[in-house]
């Protein structure tokens, strides 16, 4: 470029007016680029703000309650979303929607937790988990986190054939391992300080009963898959014991359902906010369900399961929890 040269002096004229130009719309360009980048961090800020309200616990609605929760010293606490942290291991996708769904209408019941959900399918291996193989199976457990904090663990492992065949079980045992996070969030006590296993089983298989009917609109599961197994002999002081067997919590079905048949499920729940454990529990169970334990085993002795169902139970929709 010769800038003394006319031609090239005219040329550089022209093309300095051009750069101008550009120049310009590079400005043009960056500023609308940054009320861009404005926006999308304003969006963020507003979006992570209300995620964060929305996980704070819910309130509390009554003195009474207040009172009764000061106590606790489970390491649960209630949101009113789902927060639980996934760790799924080669889970079908068929059945990670169905649980995400299931799950859904379990925490607008019962709340949401921060715990740990494991899964995987029965044909692989059980996962390693903070440094230490599981168990297969479906369960609640308590166990530690990283740095040695202690954190609720759900348990679920996939049954091939239950996926299959599309088996009511595969969303019922997640309801009822879920209600078993509930009975840990209201009454710490389950841990270590209250075992009777009819009172914990039956209710969360009453629960998952209840939720089949009221949500996945399976009627008959407590009488096809639970009380068909029940063992009227059975009914009383044995099946406070994890150590006999009860297939299904057939018996341990069959029990609470006989407790609630005046008072419905909400007599259970209110049970639980009680927070029996194994030197009230008894006491508990007479000004709630106006019987003595003892009188209450000898009546269920002389009861058809056939004579119980879920129709008095009430819905779940109607529960206060």
């Amino acid at each position: 470029m010769f800038p003394w040269d006319k031609s090239a002096g005219e040329y550089s004229r022209a093309n300095g007016f051009h750069v101008i130009l550009e120049k310009r719309k590079m400005i043009t360009m960056s500023m609308a680029c940054c009320l861009k980048y404005l926006l999308i961090t304003v969006s963020w800020w507003i979006l992570s703000l209300s995620s964060t309200q929305a996980a704070q616990p819910l309130p509390l609605h009554d003195k009474a309650q207040a009172e009764d929760s000061e106590g606790l010293s489970s390491p649960l606490k209630k949101y009113d979303n789902y927060c639980a942290k996934e760790h799924f291991y080669e889970v079908p996708k068929a059945w990670e929607i169905q649980f995400h769904r299931v799950v859904s209408n379990l925490s607008q019941l019962l709340g949401g937790y921060d715990i740990d959900i494991v899964a995987w399918p029965s044909w692989r291996e059980p996962p390693v988990v903070n440094g230490k193989r599981l168990e297969g199976g479906q369960y609640v457990s308590g166990g530690h986190g990283g740095g040695g904090k202690r954190r609720v663990m759900l348990v679920l492992e996939i049954v091939q054939d239950e996926l299959i065949q599309e088996h009511p079980h595969m969303r019922s045992v997640i309801a009822h391992e879920y209600f078993h996070v509930y009975q840990r969030h209201v009454n710490p006590s389950i841990e270590e300080a209250f075992s009777v296993k009819w009172l914990i089983e039956g209710s969360a298989a009453v629960f998952e009963s209840m939720y089949l009917r009221d949500f996945e609109q399976v009627d008959d599961y407590a009488e096809t898959a639970q009380l068909r197994h029940a063992v009227p002999d059975d009914f009383g002081a044995r099946m406070e014991s994890y150590g006999n067997r009860d297939v299904n919590y057939g018996t341990s079905t069959a029990m609470v359902l006989l407790a609630c048949r005046e008072g419905g499920f909400q007599r259970m729940l209110d049970f639980w906010k009680r927070q029996p454990n194994n030197t009230n529990w008894k006491q508990l169970f007479e000004e709630l369900f106006h019987v003595s334990v003892e009188q209450f085993y000898r009546k269920g002795q002389h009861v058809s399961p056939k004579t119980l169902d879920l129709s008095r139970m009430g819905s779940l929709h109607q529960m206060r929890f």
